[in-house]
């Protein structure tokens, strides 16, 4: 466990001393105290949050690279989604139970249906009604037709 401090962090990550200490503050990066209380980052963080860093060595100038695989979050659902995944899935089960009804009654009807028809007397064919003779009428009197007043005629007099 290799601790450096946070510009020399800055220089091996190639970031800026107000990247680290952005990252610092948001939580991504962790900081830690030496025994005199100075704040440190350990090298296994920073190669975490930025992959690889460049090492040199004071007697000699090569760079090396170490990487690390970084691994993947895992996402969790917040509490609300939790709570939202909750409520959709008592909707759903509700809605199941809804459609099982619908179908009971259905099924409830279909059966009534069957057993009405099953009871039904079977009725004949109606016979033609008979035709009335044509019968002729005889004038005896001369009828003059009135006009008389519907009620729905208010408006004439």
């Amino acid at each position: 466990m290799a601790l450096v401090s946070i510009s020399e962090a800055a220089r091996l990550t190639g970031k800026s001393r107000k990247t680290i200490h952005t990252y610092v503050t948001s939580g991504k990066v962790t900081k830690v105290t030496d025994t005199q209380g100075r704040p440190k980052i350990d090298t296994s963080e920073l190669i975490r949050v930025f992959g690889d860093i460049k090492v040199t060595d004071s007697k000699q100038k090569s760079q090396c690279n170490f990487s690390q695989d970084v691994t993947p979050k895992i996402v969790t659902p917040s509490v609300t989604e939790n709570h939202q995944i909750e409520i959709l899935k008592k909707e759903v089960e509700m809605l199941r139970e809804l459609l099982a009804e619908k179908d009971k009654r259905n099924d409830d009807l279909k059966h009534a249906l069957m057993l009405i028809e099953s009871k039904l007397p079977k009725t004949p064919e109606p016979a033609p009604e008979p035709q009335p003779e044509k019968v002729t009428p005889t004038v005896t009197e001369t009828v003059t037709p009135v006009a008389t007043k519907k009620n729905w005629m208010f408006w004439k007099n």
